[in-house]
């Protein structure tokens, strides 16, 4: 092999002229190792229990960090929905008629079904957790942000959970996926030993120097040529 790839070592740039690209992917898995594993309840930043609770003071998921969006996720799921059942719900006049919110419908849907005291207004845990581009079918849209307010229209409710292939069930099995910790890249890595951690950081420190070797170089990612030689 040596006389096809001599050694670099020392042809290799100094710190300052490495790639950013490389650097950051190594610094990343630096702090990955580095990070205490009794540090469950705040990860990147992020005090999981300064999370609000209202929904409409909420967040979007999608504006946090990839890397916490998995942990916020599961402690709003480890809390679950916003169900303020003692709270005096206000009337609202349809045409003519006095409706509010009915407590009751936390029974019935009692493991997605949120109300926001400050908008007056349902919305949905799960959607909220996993909204996707299409959330809109099926009103996942108003229930994931918006809110909904139409209590006479009580069947919205049922609407919006739809059938098994609907937007909300798609959210609620991705749920469901979370709390078993199966889905999560995190949990995997964590559940490793030390050894198969310091094995990765070796094989991948290694793709990281024949990566800024051959962008310093100028060199191809890979040849034109399969054969042997």
């Amino acid at each position: 092999m040596k006389r096809f790839y001599p050694s670099v070592s020392s042809k290799l740039p100094q710190p300052s002229s490495y790639s950013p690209i490389a650097t950051s992917v190594e610094q990343n898995l630096n702090r990955l190792e580095e990070q205490p594993q009794s540090s469950k309840r705040q990860r990147q930043g992020i005090d999981l229990d300064s999370l609000l609770t209202d929904p409409k003071e909420r967040i979007p998921i999608r504006d946090y960090h990839p890397n916490e969006r998995d942990e916020i996720k599961r402690e709003y799921l480890r809390r679950g929905p916003c169900q303020p059942r003692h709270h005096k719900f206000p009337q609202r006049d349809f045409s003519g008629l006095k409706r509010r919110f009915n407590p009751k419908w936390f029974d019935e849907y009692r493991n997605w079904l949120e109300y926001s005291v400050i908008e007056d207004a349902a919305y949905c845990l799960c959607c909220y957790l996993f909204q996707d581009e299409d959330i809109h079918q099926g009103g996942g849209d108003v229930f994931s942000s918006l809110g909904f307010k139409s209590w006479q229209k009580k069947k919205r409710f049922d609407m919006h959970v739809g059938k098994s292939s609907s937007i909300h069930n798609h959210a609620k099995r991705k749920c469901e996926d979370l709390i078993k910790q199966k889905q999560s890249n995190q949990t995997s890595f964590d559940r490793h030993s030390s050894q198969t951690k310091l094995e990765y950081k070796i094989r991948l420190k290694a793709s990281i120097e024949v990566v800024r070797l051959l962008l310093n170089q100028g060199l191809a990612f890979r040849g034109h040529r399969e054969d042997e030689s």
